[in-house]
């Protein structure tokens, strides 16, 4: 009876060991996923906006920068279709809109890169000081379009949507929208 006892204290006292190395494990795991996800060079924060139309246009701009990122052209129209339809809904668009239509309506990439200069300096002014939290970095290209040209991105790594493969991490950051 003794024996017994002693076995089940020795389990009780396993299982509870086992329990609280099980519960420390996964608050390391957590500690370690959030200083993950704080990596500066890795970090991308969907930032917050004031305006909901706003956040959906910034969206389908986002769209459009990764279909150049990825040198596709159909993709990049889809999106500035979509934009075009999403700034509708956004006061002092005309030149983001204007911008976003000769994406939509182009008939190359060399084309839509250059209407998606004139797309991302409008929206540039169109989300700043408007972010309810996030941060939106400005990122420049010196080699872009023979003098160099801006677009705007959610995370710190250049993906440069303005020479694709070719020159993919081209860039650098100019400026913290927040």
């Amino acid at each position: 009876m003794k024996n017994l006892k002693i076995s089940i204290a020795a389990m009780l006292l396993l299982v509870s060991l086992t329990n609280a190395q099980e519960k420390e494990k996964m608050n390391h795991d957590h500690s370690k996923m959030n200083m993950d996800g704080m990596s500066m060079d890795n970090m991308q924060m969907t930032p917050e906006f004031n305006s909901q139309q706003l956040a959906v246009s910034y969206e389908h701009y986002i769209m459009i920068k990764t279909a150049l990122v990825n040198s596709d052209s159909n993709e990049a129209k889809k999106g500035a279709t979509m934009l075009t339809e999403s700034l509708k809904e956004v006061n002092g668009t005309e030149s983001a809109s204007k911008a976003a239509k000769n994406i939509e309506i182009a008939a190359d990439l060399k084309s839509q890169r250059i209407a998606f200069s004139e797309l991302s300096d409008a929206m540039a002014v169109l989300v700043k000081g408007n972010l309810k939290s996030g941060m939106i970095y400005k990122d420049f290209c010196p080699m872009a379009l023979d003098g160099g040209a801006y677009w705007l991105s959610s995370e710190k790594n250049i993906l440069n949507p303005y020479f694709g493969d070719k020159m993919l991490k081209c860039g650098s950051v100019k400026e913290v929208l927040q």
